[in-house]
């Protein structure tokens, strides 16, 4: 992987990429909140010969610093963009772990069919719509449900129930 930079007003974003084969389909690779670019190396080890490979420490994150903290999930996305257009990237597919599921999400908001799919991890839904009312009277009893789910304890295996008598 080779390191690049972004410069915009707010500070330089690093990313990373592999060598470029136009046959191959890319994948980006988005960490989330606290993490960096490191996140994603066994998947990177793993995908070098199959896909070209982008991933980035986002603002304010590891080698993307010092960057100004005024931004929010859109420009990041803008931001996004602007590396992919650098790059002659178009119609990735972007992989998102926590936030930055977020910020694939955002991009796809803005940049409608520009994205050939995405692939979230332990990242939610960013839109209202995609929640049910029911789903969100659930959430409110998740505190007296999770005791109910099964757990396993070495006196007890599979299937023991927290909440039994």
């Amino acid at each position: 992987m080779t390191e690049k930079i972004l410069k915009t007003a707010s500070g330089v974003i690093h990313y990373w990429t592999s060598e470029s084969d136009p046959g191959k389909q890319t994948l980006v690779f988005l960490p989330g909140l606290t993490a960096d670019h490191h996140l994603f190396n066994k998947q990177i080890k793993a995908l070098h010969r199959e896909y070209n490979l982008l991933t980035w420490d986002a603002p304010g994150h590891a080698a993307s610093r010092p960057f100004r903290l005024d931004f929010s999930l859109m420009d990041k996305a803008v931001w996004l963009h602007e590396i992919l257009e650098k790059e002659g990237i178009s119609r990735p597919v972007l992989i998102g772990q926590s936030m930055g599921g977020y910020v694939a999400q955002c991009f796809m908001q803005k940049y409608p069919g520009e994205t050939a799919g995405f692939i979230s991890i332990d990242s939610a839904p960013l839109k209202r719509s995609y929640v049910t009312g029911a789903e969100i009277a659930l959430l409110k009893r998740t505190e007296t449900d999770v005791p109910c789910f099964p757990v396993e304890e070495p006196e007890k295996p599979w299937g023991h129930r927290l909440c039994e008598k």
